[in-house]
């Protein structure tokens, strides 16, 4: 099955991402939950979003945890609708800051549904799960709309598929901006739903269904509507020519029969396939005494035939629509998040006092699980098992439960972590494990007088120089077994997700200073510092006027690879151990130059040379750096893998501890790809 969505960088600080088609592996069946596309957005550290979508709808769990990541999202959020946010889509479209709708693109809102069978009671039971779906949802859209809640609940309530054209929606308050029209790329089967409006006409292939106007006819049916919309509208001032009226009657009829065909065709598509329905549906179109309503009776009659009533377990499917579920994880979250002291508690929080144990059980009793009779062992393994049975894993199940909020501790413990690395280190993307080459071109030198004969030289493009990198993978394994749960262990939760958050952050300090000290060699065959790179300090000496004077006159005189042109590179942030940074610090703040001697207050001519002092135990000699601002003159890069700069969390089913394995992954690289941007001196005190 293909992939849903699409995540794609556009730029500094900003991505895109195309929410084309289903939602979820599968409209009808059951499908993925919004897992992987929560802990991708959730890993973009950018600063613009577009969410392009063009989708008839699918899985409610996985829209509700898509618009709830999207909302949540540090980003400014613009949702660009490009073809149709129908069903959960247009829930998900609410997300953005701003919503912008193509002039040919719709949108529609209906009230949840589900399949169901079982007896009177549990046809009751699912028509009052479904009004509380009904008016979960309703939040998202008068949120966007500034509609009271009466109003927006009629949407979700009367039964209708409410279509509304770009124009429409932006009346309505459900979108900011309409934007001009698109190409139709791709036909879509609307034929799942109750109604289709003739605008969707450009959207429908018509199935196993022949049209019965012909080119002409549709573009005077066209026509002859628009002449009367205009007329009705008071925008044309001449009257309607008599002639041309049996013209547009017939253009009318016409137009009217061909959008009944089509639409008992979308009613009768999804059963096409079982005994007698294609009959019955010819039968159907060919009648023109029969409208859509009446052939989905007979179509009702058909399936029905020879079945009885059957007593099985109520079984539903919600596919628009969340609400006790969501509102469950949510609280769950935040209550042992509290308990970790990651968050303060909120004494209205109903779960705060629950131990893991009750919210295994209470997980199992979500999904429709009953945990009477399971001594405490079985039951906490069925709530942590990956494959319940006949049931669909969603945002309460205990796996995701813990993985949420796992992983918020895990960005936590990250976030919090200090670096170094980031102030005087490139920071790039890979996007898979091999090498990646980082290029340095020289320049073509000056441009040279005109001769009299009025010729212009050709000049020489200078060859490229070129360094690797790589990004390899990195992670750890930390195990929640049944025995955590029942001991309530919520401590073992916090401090080995934290430990391994802060690991993560500590893993890449310790690699980039582990480069820099060992002064690796580069693919010229010399070492990164060395005396042919001309950024080797010829004499060792601990950091003074002259000295960071002399680096800096070092690096300024640089020249680019071909040797025609000075880089002009000036330091900006000094590097090196805890023991000489305080007295670098003294010296680039002194108004005057401290290591003149007597009462002479000579200006400092270094005051200001850098605007940042990193210091670090990792280098524990007497050596120190001057490093260009990365921007300008990069010269170590560390790079992750499809940018994803914190680490994240995999779940899988542990079956030697009968419990659920979290994989922390943070693919990352380190290497060093230019030396023209940096100064080293062995020091010395």
């Amino acid at each position: 099955m293909a992939k849903w969505y699409e995540i794609k960088a556009k730029g500094n600080k900003a991505a895109e991402i195309n929410i084309y088609g289903d939602i979820g592996e599968s409209w009808w069946g059951e499908s993925i939950t919004a897992k992987s596309f929560v802990t991708d957005l959730a890993a973009l550290d950018v600063e613009t979003l577009t969410v392009r979508i063009n989708s008839y709808g699918g899985s409610v769990s996985d829209g509700i945890a898509i618009y709830n990541a999207i909302k949540r999202h540090k980003a400014s959020t613009t949702v660009a609708i490009d073809g149709v946010a129908v069903s959960i889509a247009s829930l998900i479209a609410m997300a953005g800051d701003t919503v912008e709708m193509a002039d040919n693109a719709l949108m529609m809102i209906h009230a949840p549904w589900a399949s169901t069978s079982g007896n009177a009671a549990d046809l009751r039971e699912a028509a009052d799960v479904l009004d509380k779906y009904a008016t979960a949802m309703s939040s998202s859209y008068v949120d966007k709309t500034g509609k009271t809640v009466e109003a927006v609940m009629g949407w979700l309530t009367d039964g209708i598929d409410h279509w509304f054209t770009a124009s429409e929606a932006k009346a309505e308050g459900l979108v900011s901006t309409v934007t001009a029209a698109l190409p139709v790329s791709a036909q879509f089967n609307l034929n799942r739903f109750k109604t289709i409006p003739a605008a969707a006409g450009i959207f429908i292939k018509p199935l196993n269904q022949e049209s019965t106007m012909t080119p002409e006819e549709i573009a005077a049916a066209a026509k002859a509507k628009a002449d009367a919309d205009a007329r009705a509208a008071g925008t044309v001032n001449q009257p309607a020519d008599p002639q041309s009226s049996e013209a547009e009657i017939k253009a009318r009829v016409l137009a009217a029969e061909n959008l009944r065909r089509t639409d008992i065709s979308a009613k009768f598509q999804p059963f096409a396939k079982m005994a007698g329905v294609s009959d019955l549906m010819t039968q159907c179109s060919n009648d023109s005494n029969i409208d859509v309503h009446a052939a989905v009776e007979k179509l009702h009659l058909l399936l029905g035939k020879d079945l009885s009533p059957t007593a099985a377990n109520f079984n539903h499917r919600i596919e628009t629509g969340e609400s006790d579920n969501e509102k469950f994880a949510k609280g769950v979250g935040q209550a042992i998040m509290a308990r970790c002291g990651v968050e303060k508690h909120d004494p209205q929080n109903e779960y705060r006092r629950h131990r893991l144990e009750d919210i295994a059980a209470a997980s199992l009793e979500r999904s429709g699980r009953s945990v009477k009779g399971m001594d405490r062992i079985s039951m906490v393994k069925a709530a942590l098992s990956m494959r319940p049975v006949a049931y669909g894993q969603t945002t309460s199940d205990l796996p995701v439960l813990l993985e949420n909020v796992m992983h918020r501790m895990l960005l936590a413990a990250y976030g919090i972590t200090p670096d170094t690395w980031t102030r005087f280190c490139k920071q790039g993307t890979v996007s898979d494990f091999r090498d990646w080459l980082r290029l340095r071109t020289g320049s073509i030198g000056d441009i040279q007088d005109v001769n009299e004969a009025g010729e212009y030289q050709h000049l020489s493009l200078p060859d490229a120089k070129k360094e690797s990198i790589s990004a390899t993978r990195k992670g750890a394994i930390i195990s929640i077994t049944p025995e955590v749960i029942i001991n309530d262990d919520i401590g073992f939760i916090s401090d080995m997700t934290s430990m391994l958050g802060r690991a993560a952050k500590r893993t890449i300090e310790n690699r980039v200073y582990a480069l820099l000290v060992s002064n690796p060699v580069l693919n010229d065959g010399v070492q990164l510092f060395h005396a042919t790179h001309k950024n080797l300090a010829g004499t060792a000496a601990a950091p003074s006027v002259a000295s960071l004077s002399t680096g800096k006159t070092a690096m300024m005189k640089q020249k680019d690879i071909s040797g025609k042109d000075f880089l002009d590179i000036r330091p900006g942030i000094w590097v090196g151990g805890i023991s000489n940074a305080e007295e670098v610090r003294v010296l680039i703040d002194a108004k005057y130059d401290p290591d003149t001697t007597g009462n002479l207050e000579r200006p400092n001519k270094i005051r200001g040379m850098v605007s940042d002092v990193v210091d670090t135990p990792r280098i524990d000699g007497d050596e120190w750096y001057l490093f260009a601002n990365p921007a300008i003159a990069p010269v170590i890069e560390v790079v992750f893998l499809d940018g994803q700069s914190e680490p994240i969390l995999a779940m899988e089913e542990n079956f030697t501890t009968a419990g659920l394995s979290y994989r922390v992954e943070h693919p990352s690289g380190v290497g060093a790809i230019g030396f023209e941007g940096a100064y080293k001196n062995a020091g010395t005190h």
